[in-house]
């Protein structure tokens, strides 16, 4: 998974906001929260890349080769 600048920024600013105090020392550590933004940012890219790869399948038009069979399976 790639990360640009801005996403990775954005990424460090939520993990700040839900981490921030339990690293401050006031509050309780939230470890599930982190443990999700992780799967969320995991299932986001795979769902991304998916969407792509479908469209670009979209796109091009199928195959115009007929399959050919193997001379095994032909009668001569």
């Amino acid at each position: 998974m790639q990360l640009d600048a801005a996403r990775a920024l954005l990424l460090a600013l939520l993990l700040t906001l839900i981490n921030g105090p339990a690293l401050a020392g006031d509050g309780k550590v939230s470890g599930g929260g982190l443990a999700r933004t992780i799967e969320c940012n995991q299932n986001m890219a795979h769902k991304l890349e998916l969407d792509e790869r479908l469209r670009r399948a979209s796109e091009t038009p199928p195959s115009q080769r007929r399959a050919r069979w193997s001379p095994r399976f032909l009668w001569n």
